[in-house]
Formats: structure tokens, sequence, C-alpha cells
């Protein structure tokens, strides 16, 4: 494959391709390699990617089959395990060293010449434009500072009667947790993330248990008690990893590790910069007049608004 600036890549290329240098994004590579096998379904023993992926694109599994995707923000290979898996080839794409461990996770679909990993910022990615069958970027837009211009650029690099799959984080009453945007400019103060971790592990520790007992006493229950679930939602510290364990998706100890990683990965963004449903719209309505999108799907969901777009074949 062609890449800017002369660069050229192939699916046996057999390496990480890196484009820049990153340290600003630094932080998401120190949790991803940390933690880089634990949001992986085929490691953590649920289908939370994989369902994930379905429910925000509303497309359904036929649909990724020989597709060639562009995943943008691809981390440690959650989702990457999940397309490669439904027969797609893929170039993952993320700015910080995440995509160290998305290259080993995914090492056997490097060797079968389906996977390209890529490192560069997303405003700097050397693929070619109007080329994807698909590009997905799920959980980035927020964190870029530049929430409007990313979507534009992504658009770019959609072909003819290909998807665009997107989503960012909400600020409605629903999804905000104003206890992190308190925590964060303390927690900002720490500059080693080493020790930033080792303040998280002991704050979840703690809380782990106490969480547990009291989130399993009203879990799915309703009347009064979906209110005190969203006190108990609010907690400075994530409890998605209980919630996985409660509906018996995962382990107790993979719940609690991965709580620990939630929280790091809450406390610890420069940038985050969630939007309202309705001003989510109007971004997408504004990419459907300007490059003739249609919208297949808008709505909330995860942990927050999502959208998968069609650009016509005029």
């Amino acid at each position: 494959m062609e890449l800017k600036n002369g660069l050229t890549v192939s699916y046996n290329s057999g390496r990480v391709i890196k484009v820049g240098d990153d340290g600003y994004h630094e932080n998401f590579g120190f949790q991803w390699n940390l933690f880089n096998k634990l949001q992986l379904d085929s490691y953590n023993g649920s289908t939370e990617s994989f369902d994930r992926l379905l429910d925000q694109s509303d497309l359904n599994p036929d649909e990724f089959k020989n597709k060639i995707i562009l995943e943008v923000g691809a981390g440690s290979g959650r989702f990457t395990e999940v397309l490669l898996s439904l027969g797609a080839k893929v170039i993952a794409v993320d700015y910080s060293s995440a995509i160290n461990a998305n290259f080993q996770n995914n090492l056997e679909f490097v060797d079968n010449q389906k996977l390209i990993c890529v490192q560069s910022d997303l405003f700097e990615m050397p693929v070619q434009e109007n080329f994807f069958d698909m590009v997905i970027c799920y959980g980035v837009i927020q964190h870029t500072g530049r929430n409007m211009d990313s979507l534009n650029h992504l658009t770019k690099f959609v072909k003819q009667d290909g998807y665009l799959l997107v989503d960012i984080y909400s600020n409605s009453i629903r999804h905000l947790n104003p206890w992190i945007y308190a925590i964060r400019p303390f927690f900002f103060l720490v500059k080693d993330n080493k020790k930033k971790l080792n303040l998280v592990k002991k704050f979840v520790n703690f809380m782990f248990p106490i969480q547990l007992y009291l989130i399993k006493k009203v879990f799915n229950k309703g009347g009064i008690y979906k209110y005190i679930r969203y006190f108990l939602y609010r907690s400075p510290n994530s409890v998605y990893g209980i919630n996985l364990y409660l509906s018996g998706k995962i382990s107790l100890d993979i719940a609690k590790e991965w709580d620990i990683l939630n929280t790091f990965d809450a406390w610890m963004p420069q940038h985050d910069h969630p939007v309202s449903f309705k001003k989510w719209s109007k971004m997408i309505q504004e990419v459907v007049k300007r490059k003739s999108f249609d919208i297949v799907s808008m709505k909330e969901c995860g942990q927050g608004n999502c959208a998968t777009l069609k650009l016509r074949n005029n």
C-alpha cells in the first residue's frame, strides 16, 4: 500500500510503522502496555468488546467480513481482535506506544498478512484518503482537544459506500461523573505514571469490597434502588468491572483489575471534552451536509454518544 510521504507498507511488513514521536499521549501507552490483554475478549472470557462493537455500530457481523478497515485509536487491540476475527483486514493506528501491545496481541494476523500497526497522530496518519471500507474511531475524539476537526478529518479516509463509525463521551447527567474532574488537577501533579498507578491501586483496593457489597444489594432492582445505584456509580473510581462480574461475564479478579484500569484511564487524561447528545447531533449533521453521508444510526450508547454513517455513492 502506498502511503503519504513516500512511505510504503504491506500487510507482511512484520513491524510497527512509526510516524512521528508522541510524548503527550504516552500515559495511554503506559496503561495499555501494562494492561495489554485485559479488555481482549479472548483473555477475559467475555464478549464485551464484540457486543459493544455491534451495539454501537448497528451493523451485522457479516458486514465486517473481507472489509479493509482503518481503526483509529486502536490501543492494545480490544476491537482490532474482534474485527480480525470477523474476517476484516485492519490498519490499526494509535498515537501512543499502546500500538506495540496491539501488534503483539494480534501477531498471528500480522503473520497472516491481515494487520498493519501504525504509530501516528490522528491528524498525521500516512494512509490513503477515500480508500477504506470502514473507518472506526471509538474512545478517542474527546481526548484530541479538537472534536469537530477530528470528525471532519476522519471522513477523508472513507471510500464511497464505506462506513464511518465514531463515538464521543457525553456530558449528560446520565453519563457525567463530576468526581473525576475534581480529582484530575491533583492527580496531574503526580508526574510519574507508576506512582499514579500505585495511588489508583490503593484507592480501588480499599473501595472495591465495599462497593461490591453495596452494588450487589441493589443490582438489577427497580424502583428506588435505581437511584441508589446511580449514586453508587458516581464513585470517584470505576465500578464497571463490578457490574460485569455481577452480570456473570468476568471473574472477580478480572473485575478488580478492570476497575483499576478504568479508574487510571478516567483520572489521567489531559484532554477530555465530552458533549451533549444535542451537540453531537449537530456535529453529525454538519458532516452529513458537507460530505454526503447518510446516517445509519445515531444514539446514546456506552459512555456517551455514537453514530454510524455511510458515504453515498454519487
